[in-house]
């Protein structure tokens, strides 16, 4: 076995002297990604090989290999392996149909190295950039990009009243909004749009069908009377709030939710608006006993009694991420019950203008803020109201979480948390607070927190799957792409500005039934 000890060493100490220039690199914090592309140079003679725990580069006592591309191969295997390197494989698998074609631009040469994080990726970039200043078998590394399709704001009618969900400045009530100050969910829905595995469950005053949910609302539970009716007795309280977090969007009516595919669980906990902790509490245990993944509690109690905590605590150690309005007492130091409890994550309410909702009950246990002042939407009656109060803020948290459980089945109620706070956009004072805890809201931010797979091109509506219903919307769009076809026609699959056969046979491969 030759010793390279003494030639990596000069290396090492050649490439500290000069500077990168020959390597692409993208921030690791632009593309959130754990793959690395890396280029072989034309005239390499070392080949890869990730599989079967053999050498990632081949083994430099192969006499068939030139010194100094031994040496090479084994600092770039120390490297690759110290960075995470989980697999690496050829970005075209396939033969291509011009050989030629694709040898002379280098397609033949290109792999894709998967690491066991976005840090290493970034990592090994560097270290391939370092070696190939003094040439070696690698000439290009950049990390793999992120992206899909153009985000696009939903066709509901009254988007616009939604300064939650869209905000442009628009006057909302006499008050002209900051443009930004939303909870930044539309380029969310590139990535999901929920998923009809996941099930919130709406502990309130009742749900009324609407049109914009009714299709996903499970079987649910009255506690107070004993029985399976949910109708809402409280001037459509839970009716709002759960448009807020499940409206379907993108149907040419109404408004738009933040998850459209999730499914609903209501558990009626008080009779007419007012009740009894141990109703909560009972509705707690029911909820994650019949299969809920999120809970929404826009409720407040003062006193916050030992039944309601245990209860809290319970639905906690099943894995069911609890998620509670903060109080509407404007107390400087008095959360309400439950979301003054460490198990669940409670929500301060802001304006369309980042600004504390004075109402808004304040206090150290805040983790995050969402609006709750003029939020528009469903009420009794198939209409649609605006209403204020943090428990409108809590389901746009809810429904964030939605997203990020249907990207990611085994998200735990710490790790929700955490994501949640550390992906925030701090508004008030520097740092945590008591009026908005981390700050408001950024859905977007959070779900690539997750760092989620790029949804499959053929997943039209976003749900995860590639089945039926999507196949119904490439219909819709058969034929030419009208006027600028980059925005309006999200089937045209192969950018060519007409949506036709060529587009379908790209679905069917991504086909998941």
């Amino acid at each position: 076995m030759i010793n390279f000890s003494t030639q990596i060493s000069a290396l090492r100490s050649a490439i500290a002297t000069i500077a990168v220039g020959a390597v692409t690199m993208a921030s690791a914090g632009e593309t959130g990604s754990q793959r690395v592309l890396l280029r072989l140079a034309a005239d390499t003679v070392v080949h890869v090989d990730a599989r079967g725990g053999r050498w990632l580069l081949p083994e430099p006592t192969r006499r068939s290999l030139r010194f100094e591309d031994m040496v090479f191969a084994r600092m770039l295997h120390d490297d690759l392996l110290d960075a995470g390197l989980e697999s690496m494989e050829s970005v075209f698998p396939f033969e291509p149909a011009h050989p030629e074609i694709a040898s002379e631009i280098g397609l033949d040469r290109w792999v894709v190295a998967t690491f066991d994080s976005v840090e290493g990726a970034a990592r090994a970039v560097r270290s391939v950039s370092e070696l190939s200043t003094l040439g070696g078998p690698i000439e290009m590394a950049e990390l793999d990009g992120r992206g899909g399709v153009a985000s696009s704001v939903p066709s509901d009618t009254w988007i616009d009243f939604q300064y939650g969900i869209r905000n442009t400045g628009q006057n909302i009530a006499g008050v002209n909004g900051v443009a930004g100050a939303d909870v930044n969910v539309i380029p969310a829905w590139d990535w999901s749009i929920g998923s009809s595995d996941v099930v919130i469950a709406v502990l309130d005053a009742g749900v009324d069908f609407h049109e914009e949910f009714d299709s996903r609302l499970t079987a649910g539970w009255n506690v107070p009377d004993g029985n399976d009716s949910f109708f809402d007795e409280c001037s459509s309280h839970g009716t709002h709030v759960t448009g807020i977090m499940a409206a379907e969007g993108n149907n040419d009516q109404g408004i738009a939710g933040v998850s459209w595919r999730c499914r609903i669980m209501p558990v009626v906990v008080v009779d007419g608006c007012t009740g009894f902790e141990s109703w909560v509490a009972e509705g707690i245990i029911w909820a994650v006993d019949h299969g809920a993944d999120i809970i929404n509690m826009s409720l407040q109690y003062s006193a916050g009694n030992q039944i309601l905590a245990d209860a809290v605590a319970y639905a906690d150690a099943a894995g069911v991420i609890q998620v509670a309005a903060a109080g509407n007492t404007g107390g400087s130091d008095d959360v309400q019950a439950p979301a003054r409890f460490p198990e669940t994550i409670a929500v301060a309410a802001i304006d369309n203008r980042d600004e504390h909702w004075p109402s808004s009950s304040a206090g150290p246990e805040i983790d995050i803020a969402a609006p709750g002042w003029r939020v528009y939407s469903c009420s009794s009656n198939f209409n649609y109201v605006y209403k204020n109060g943090t428990s409108m803020a809590a389901p746009f948290v809810s429904g964030a979480l939605g997203l990020m459980k249907s990207l990611e089945p085994d998200l735990d109620p710490v790790t929700a948390r955490v994501v949640l706070r550390s992906t925030a956009v701090d508004i008030l004072a520097a740092g945590p607070d008591n009026l908005s805890g981390s700050g408001r809201l950024d859905i977007q931010a959070a779900v690539l927190a997750l760092d989620p797979d790029p949804p499959a091109a053929g997943d039209l509506d976003r749900d995860g799957r590639v089945d039926g219903q999507d196949f119904g919307l490439m219909l819709v769009q058969w034929g030419p792409c009208p006027g600028d076809c980059e925005d309006v026609c999200g089937a045209d699959l192969n950018g060519d500005c007409i949506v036709n056969g060529q587009d379908l046979g790209l679905l069917l491969l991504d086909w998941t039934g």
